[in-house]
């Protein structure tokens, strides 16, 4: 497509480049094709990929034999070499050119969480060392925690590559600091800085340490608070930014950026429909004596501290009408359940046929929803933890084969899967992760959604509750997301 060959121009002998491609516009096929040509151009010989699990394994087994021209030799590391195959394909990797018939490009793969190791390190920092390698982060957001020890593993060993790439649909899912280890893996200093520090104080808006907001949680928390940097936060309780339009700028000359809605025409519009419930008696009671304890908490010891996240965790239970006590389930009101009623509402729309898929956070939503559809006569599969890869690619078949209506998840589906079968999202929960929310919604929303004239994705929200906050706090992001990334003014 014209957009991809573009790409190639822009990073035709970059040795440091990021490629921010939305989910289903080629980004693995640009990839490809720029490795292949610097593997034509002796600029390397190799390529080592840093991804999650699951999509690290995909790159070699599907992507590169799809896409490539070239010969390649590959090797997928999942933390052991024991079995004599898989010794002799780990060794095939480090066989001299001239064992090979012609010129062949030598591809290792490993999981983010495979450099928390010391023997996956050992094993990385001998690979790049052994030749001129072109080093791969595959949803790069992975490596956004500066403090991360995965961050700073990963970062470390791409400084010795011959070639960075970072790669992502979404980098940035929370605030502009997301970006900064991101671009430290490309080369450091890349933005400006080398200091995280410097590049915080450049782009956020801190509380001044003689404020009396500052000097209250220095107060309460201690005086190494005085050394943190604390974002300023606006009258709605959003984290306040500055100097946005200079961090698009710095970004520009190390990016090619692909949105779906720019190059894939056919691919039909999401429609948003929120549907609003209120909790009943027993709920709002229980909610609002847990909105209490947060408030107190927060204030006592900060919004992160262990029991304010839990005390937002078992609101966010209550409004779904059960609570865990000392790790035991206890259901709210047997006879009542807004938040499913409203649901089941909304499944009855529905015309015979019309596949769905339903987003929970919880196992016990999850159960209860799969119950209460299949009490309606409406065939599930479930895609989830305890579900075996078997079953989750049974599941994946069924649904898009048409022999199942309902395709009932929770986040472990949100990333590598595609159910372009489902005409509708529905979201029974949702939480504050902007990344998952966005990933999910890539499912449905992409090649082969061109079938549907729309796709719509309906959100349960519980009125004045956690489920309201979350939903503007996604706004949020995704609005900061869209100036910093694309430079879209910012409209909240």
């Amino acid at each position: 497509m014209e957009h991809q060959l573009e790409y190639l121009e822009r990073s035709n002998r970059k040795r440091n480049f990021a490629l921010f491609a939305e989910m289903g516009t080629g980004k693995t096929w640009m990839t490809l094709a720029d490795a292949e040509r610097m593997f034509i151009g002796n600029m390397i010989d190799a390529i080592l990929v840093f991804a999650p699990k699951g999509p690290h394994s995909n790159w070699v087994l599907r992507e590169i034999p799809k896409h490539m021209d070239i010969p390649t030799v590959s090797y997928v590391w999942d933390g052991q070499i024991t079995t004599k195959r898989q010794k002799a394909a780990f060794a095939k990797l480090y066989q001299p050119a001239h064992y090979f018939d012609q010129p062949t490009l030598r591809v290792f793969s490993v999981n983010f969480d495979m450099m928390l190791t010391e023997k996956g390190r050992a094993i990385v920092d001998e690979y790049i060392r052994s030749f001129r390698v072109l080093a791969i982060a595959d949803e790069s957001k992975k490596i956004a925690n500066p403090q991360a020890k995965r961050t700073i593993y990963v970062n470390k060993a791409s400084k010795n590559a011959e070639a960075r790439r970072i790669l992502s649909g979404k980098p940035l899912t929370k605030a502009p600091m997301d970006l900064f280890s991101q671009f430290e893996f490309l080369k450091s200093g890349l933005l400006g800085t080398t200091s995280y520090r410097a590049f915080v104080a450049e782009f956020a808006v801190l509380l001044d340490p003689r404020s009396p907001k500052m000097q209250g949680l220095i107060r309460k928390m201690g005086p190494k608070t005085a050394f943190a940097q604390i974002v300023e936060t606006d009258e709605a309780g959003n984290k306040m930014y500055r100097n946005l339009d200079k961090l698009y700028g710095l970004l520009q000359p190390h990016v090619f950026r692909v949105r779906k809605a720019d190059v894939l025409k056919n691919l039909p519009p999401k429609v948003y429909e929120p549907r609003i419930f209120q909790l009943n008696e027993t709920q709002r009671k229980v909610y609002d004596e847990l909105q209490k304890e947060y408030s107190y908490e927060s204030s006592a010891h900060g919004p992160q501290s262990f029991a304010a996240i839990a005390a937002r965790q078992k609101m966010k239970q209550v409004t779904s009408g059960f609570i865990y006590v000392r790790g035991e389930l206890e259901l709210l009101d047997a006879d009542s359940n807004p938040r499913m009623e409203t649901f089941l509402d909304v499944v009855d729309d529905f015309d015979d046929g019309h596949q769905f898929i339903v987003w929970a956070i919880y196992r016990e939503e999850i159960e209860q929803i799969v119950k209460k559809l299949n009490e309606q006569g409406i065939t599930t599969v479930q895609y989830h933890g305890d579900i075996k890869d078997k079953d989750r690619e049974d599941a994946i078949d069924n649904f898009q084969a048409g022999r199942v209506q309902a395709f009932v998840c929770n986040k472990a589906a949100y990333a590598g899967i595609t159910l372009t079968a489902a005409r509708t999202s529905i979201y029974y929960s949702c939480d504050f992760d902007n990344d998952i929310r966005s990933q999910s919604e890539d499912r449905n929303h992409r090649i082969g959604s061109e079938v549907h004239e729309s796709i719509l994705y309906i959100d349960l929200i519980a009125e004045d509750t956690i489920d309201e906050d979350a939903a503007q706090s996604r706004h949020v992001k995704n609005a900061l997301a869209d100036h910093v990334i694309d430079g879209i003014p910012m409209t909240l």
